[in-house]
């Protein structure tokens, strides 16, 4: 069952490497713009998270199963794991934790990059709605007094589309 367990956390290790992979490339296709593209990956990004949900259902259920088996009580993480299994299988789940911890940081990195470039996208689009909404309405300036005038134009955007 433990080797078991350890095939399906290397699944999961391989699973988080493509979703990365996946990120980096949505990451291109929002500098570039292509919609098609971010709406492919993205469709691909799902895929990978319903695998991995039922992987770590899997695991859930593996874990269980090794811990009624060897009379273990409370969580069951790899630090106790590494106390009840063989030498290989330890070296074996170090590795893979250590690869899941580096991918889960990188993934973390990539998904606040790509969420910054959407947040910036929306801000020029939004600025851009306003100045399209001041082009055949311009305010002036200063008003006749030579104060300064605070306006602000409300820009209505119709989303039926």
């Amino acid at each position: 069952m433990i080797n078991e367990l350890i095939e399906t956390i290397g699944k999961e290790a391989a699973i988080f490497e493509s979703f990365l992979q996946l990120l980096e490339e949505q990451q291109q296709m929002l500098v570039e713009n292509d919609l098609e593209g971010i709406n492919r990956v993205t469709d691909q990004q799902r895929e990978k998270l319903v695998q991995s949900q039922l992987l770590n259902k899997k695991r859930l259920q593996l874990i269980e199963a090794i811990k009624s088996d060897g009379n273990i009580d409370g969580d069951l993480n790899v630090s106790r794991l590494l106390k009840i299994v063989d030498q290989n299988q330890a070296d074996r789940l170090q590795k893979l934790q250590k690869i899941i911890l580096t991918l889960n940081d990188k993934i973390i990195e990539v998904r606040n990059q790509n969420a910054m470039l959407l947040n910036r996208s929306r801000e020029y689009i939004l600025k851009t709605m306003e100045m399209l909404s001041n082009i055949n309405n311009p305010k002036a300036t200063y008003d006749s007094s030579g104060v300064k005038s605070e306006s602000k134009n409300n820009v209505a955007l119709d989303r039926r589309i």
